[in-house]
C-alpha cells in the first residue's frame, strides 16, 4: 500500500533591523536571525497516532533528523501549500543543519490543487475547512495572533503547550480538506501504482474492483478507453489500453502541425 503522510510545519519569523513599517527592504546585513522550524506534526493517512516535535526543549537539527525517517518512509507528502512553503523550507533548514535528504517521494499540494479546480474566492486552509464543512481549524486563543510565535520564542511553556495542539490541528484538518478534494485532482499521483494490484483499482485512492463502476468510455485523439467511477472516493479513472483493435487504430489520423 502507498504510505502517505499528511505533514505541517511552523516557523520563527525573520529578525532584522528596520526603520520603517512600510515597503522596507531588508539588506542581508540587517538580518539579525533566520526563519528557522519551530515544530512541525505529521501522521499517515487513515491512522490515529500523530507525530509531533518542536524546538522547546532541542535544537532545530535534533527536531528536523526526526521528521527525515518519516519522509523517508513516504511514498506521498499531502499539506496545504506544502510544495512553496512547508518542504522547501524543510529542505533548506536540513542544508542549513547538514541533514541528508530522505528518499524522493511525490507531494500533494491541497492549496495549489484547490486554486487548480475551483473557482473559491480564497483557498487558505480555514477557508476551504469552513466551506467544505469539515473540523474548524479554530485558533489559538489564549495567545491570539502573533503572540503565540512570540510566546513560543520566549519559551513560555503554556504557549507550546498550544503551538502544539494549533500544529497537529492543522494537520488533521489538512487531512480532511484532502479527502473532500482528492477526487478533483487530476494530477493525483497514481496510488494504485503502489499496491501492485492483479485487477482493476482506482489510481486516487487504491479501492479494489469491487468498488469499480464501468461507466461509458474516455476519447483521446487516437484512443477510446474503458471509464470507470470509484464509489469510494468519488474519482474518475480509465484503461491505460485502447478498446480498439489494432484494424481500426491504423486507420486513425490526428491533426497535423506546422
Amino acid at each position: 500500500m502507498a504510505k502517505i503522510l499528511i505533514l505541517d510545519i511552523e516557523t520563527a519569523p525573520n529578525v532584522a533591523y528596520v526603520w520603517g513599517f512600510f515597503k522596507e527592504f531588508i539588506q542581508p546585513k540587517q538580518v539579525l536571525e533566520d526563519c528557522t522550524i519551530l515544530s512541525w506534526s505529521a501522521k499517515w493517512l487513515g491512522e490515529k497516532k500523530f507525530f509531533y516535535e518542536d524546538t522547546s526543549k532541542q535544537t532545530e537539527a535534533e527536531a528536523l533528523a526526526k521528521l527525515v525517517p518519516l519522509l523517508d518512509k513516504a511514498n506521498m507528502v499531502v499539506g496545504h501549500n506544502v510544495s512553496g512553503f512547508d518542504m522547501p523550507k524543510i529542505r533548506g533548514r536540513c542544508l542549513v543543519n547538514g541533514i541528508n535528504l530522505p528518499s524522493p517521494y511525490k507531494e500533494i499540494d491541497t492549496y495549489k490543487a484547490a486554486r487548480r479546480a475551483f473557482g473559491f474566492d480564497k483557498n487558505s486552509l480555514e477557508y476551504l475547512a469552513n466551506i467544505l464543512g469539515v473540523e474548524a481549524k479554530g485558533d489559538h486563543k489564549k495567545f491570539p495572533g502573533f503572540e503565540l510565535w512570540l510566546e513560543c520564542l520566549r519559551d513560555n511553556k503554556e504557549a507550546w503547550a498550544e503551538m502544539k495542539k494549533y500544529n497537529m490541528l492543522d494537520v488533521s484538518v489538512t487531512e480532511q480538506v484532502y479527502l473532500n478534494i482528492r477526487p478533483y485532482i487530476d494530477n493525483h499521483p497514481n496510488v494504485g501504482v503502489y499496491n501492485e494490484p492483479e485487477e482493476i483499482s482506482c489510481p486516487k485512492c487504491g479501492a479494489d474492483s469491487s468498488f469499480q463502476e464501468r461507466r461509458g468510455f474516455s476519447y483521446t485523439n487516437t484512443g477510446k478507453y474503458q471509464q470507470y467511477a470509484c464509489k469510494s472516493c468519488g474519482g474518475w479513472h480509465r484503461t491505460r489500453n485502447t478498446e480498439y483493435p489494432k484494424d481500426i487504430r491504423k486507420h486513425l489520423t490526428v491533426n497535423s502541425v506546422g
